[in-house]
């Protein structure tokens, strides 16, 4: 056994350190007399992943499209789910029967977090557990004020204690060994951009128990434009918020503990991944991600052009991979980390009449009232900032190779690009939002792999006619098309009978994508499975195919997969799929 993982397993009086996977016969110190689950491994064979089979699904009480089921994490200790319910600001717990069906039992209320940590707390954005340790990343509901990692048993869902974290824990994470716990602090700006508080993680030692823990807040000051470290940060880094220095720039979205050493965080708006190195609990380095050519892969690009499935490549634009969620495997020693590259720009506003709006100097979002008495009545979104413009309005100059496709809206007129200040010559890219896609990186930040048009293919292909949907209606085809395509977001590997497996959440096109990652240059699709039905309405009454009276028709099936977590339970192989649209939980098996 690592020697980190013993101090797991004694669990003294004095530091009240609580894990629900303790060893009986300790004699050393008292014991907690939970119990983990004695039927969790599958046993190891020589047979390869061939697809998956739905056995079941949860459904949270919760209106419809309210992220009421984003994020699930298993618990081989109580042998049960736990997930998210940002609307309730819950945890929501899932029992497993013996054929693995999911159904829901109960929930952790999070205002015991509030009241031991002494703030008002928002939703809740993520949850990981650890033998019979779950940790909870809750917001401030002043989200650019300090948040909080919380951390319960699973036994009886008793709070241990909170930890302060930085601006918007974004995503909570266990290493493998439970030693360590750290989130990614979003530090995302306010309506108005008046206040942008600085990205950051927090790091948190459990070595001597929770109530000893060592926590440290890692920024990135030192990146700054005066600070010691500013020659380091890769040009290719993109920083893009207004009056914003480095460290309020970058946005910590996701996380995962590398076998190497290194904690490695996804800087999505930034296109950008930092390595963190644990044992110093110092930043090593950031690394731009760099661009994805569609000159030789390709997409669909517009939802104006009456072709679903209409794929051409285009030189001179790109796509920013921006990654949503990673996580990390090793092969022969070497650390690689795989990237869901959704993409994400900034749109920051507020709602107001369009009178308010004007007067105060932003861009108005709604229908044009000037002259009428909604001018100064009517209620709609004022654009405070936006990073986004369409094709066909993107500032060029006349002899951009790329010119008369911009604004031409069945070709790059409605797709969303990045705005430019400046005319872009004939020699710069167009820069589209994420990469429809996922990539393997070294440790150093050099792509290795790249699904390429992939994704958009076998989609394609399956749904067909429903290729490119919205996740809020499934009336809906082709409407992506302008807008990231199917949005890899939700994201998963696992090792299975010595081969490593990625499964692929999107979240606009639903479904999960599984891929044999075993040569990590060289990733091989295996299926795709979508329980999604599109002769369905996605909620029990509908207008011009939106939901329209909040209550979700269950018939519709999964909608906006967002995250992933697999499992082994008596003796097979198991995925789990938070669906934050459809609020549902979904539970895979895994097929040989």
């Amino acid at each position: 056994m690592h020697p980190l993982a013993k101090s797991f397993i004694a669990i003294s009086i004095t530091s009240l350190f609580m894990t629900a996977c303790t060893s009986q016969s300790d004699s050393t110190t008292p014991t907690f007399n939970a119990q983990c689950n004695t039927e969790s491994k599958a046993a190891e064979t020589n047979a390869t992943v061939t697809g998956l089979t739905l056995v079941g699904r949860s459904i949270a009480d919760a209106p419809f499209e309210s992220s009421s089921a984003e994020i699930v994490s298993y618990d081989v200790c109580s042998d049960q789910l736990y997930v998210v319910n940002s609307q309730a600001k819950k945890v929501d717990i899932i029992t497993l029967d013996d054929n693995s069906v999911p159904s829901p039992i109960g929930q952790i209320d999070l205002q015991s977090a509030a009241i031991h940590s002494g703030i008002a707390i928002g939703a809740a954005n993520s949850v990981a557990t650890h033998e019979g340790l779950v940790a909870v990343a809750i917001e401030n509901e002043v989200k650019q004020q300090t948040g909080i990692i919380a951390l319960y048993r699973s036994d009886n869902l008793e709070l241990i204690t909170t930890f302060t974290a930085g601006a918007l824990p974004d995503m909570v994470s266990f290493s493998k060994n439970g030693r360590y716990i750290a989130s990614a602090n979003e530090g995302e700006p306010n309506s108005r951009y008046s206040i942008d508080p600085k990205g950051s993680v927090t790091l948190i030692d459990l070595h001597n128990g929770p109530l000893n823990a060592i926590v440290h807040q890692i920024g990135f000051e030192a990146f700054n434009q005066d600070g010691s470290r500013h020659d380091e940060l890769p040009k290719s880094v993109r920083i893009s918020g207004p009056n914003a220095s480095v460290s309020q720039d970058l946005e910590p979205e996701y996380l995962t503990f590398a076998d190497n050493g290194k904690l490695y965080v996804a800087l999505q708006e930034n296109n950008a991944l930092a390595a963190i190195d644990v044992e110093s609990a110092s930043v090593d380095a950031i690394f731009g991600l760099g661009e994805k050519s569609w000159s030789m892969a390709q997409l669909d690009a517009s939802n104006k052009d009456k072709v679903i499935g209409n794929f051409h490549s285009y030189p001179m634009l790109s796509g920013l991979y921006m990654p949503d969620s990673i996580t990390s495997y090793s092969v022969n020693g070497q650390s690689f980390i795989v990237t869901a590259n959704e993409g994400d720009g900034r749109e920051y506003g507020y709602e107001t009449t369009q009178l308010q709006c004007d007067s105060a100097g932003y861009e108005w979002d709604g229908d044009d009232y000037k002259g009428s008495s909604n001018y100064n009545s009517k209620i709609d979104f004022c654009v405070v900032y936006s990073d986004e413009t369409r094709g066909k309005k993107l500032n060029t100059e006349k002899n951009h190779p790329l010119a008369a496709q911009l604004k031409d809206k069945k070709q790059l007129g409605r797709l969303k690009v990045i705005k430019s200040n400046t005319p872009l010559t004939a020699e710069q890219n167009v820069h589209a939002f994420g990469s429809r896609s996922f990539s393997i990186w070294d440790q150093n930040g050099e792509q290795v792999f790249d699904s390429g048009d992939q994704f958009a293919r076998i989609a394609q292909m399956t749904e067909q006619d429903n290729f490119n949907s919205s996740n809020n209606s499934n009336d809906s085809s082709d409407s992506r098309s302008d807008d990231k395509g199917v949005e890899p977001e939700a994201l998963e590997v696992a090792l299975i009978n010595g081969r490593h497996y990625a499964f692929i959440g999107l979240e606009r096109q639903g479904g999960v994508m599984v891929y044999d990652i075993s040569d990590p240059s060289n990733g091989l699709f295996i299926t795709y499975v979508n329980n999604r039905n599109y002769q369905q309405p996605v909620c029990t009454k509908v207008d011009d195919g939106k939901c329209d009276n909040a209550t979700y028709n269950p018939k519709a099936g999964d909608l906006g997969p967002e995250s992933i977590d697999y499992f082994q339970r008596k003796g097979q192989h198991f995925i789990a799929v938070g669906n934050e649209v459809s609020g549902t939980t979904s539970v895979y098996r895994i097929d040989f």
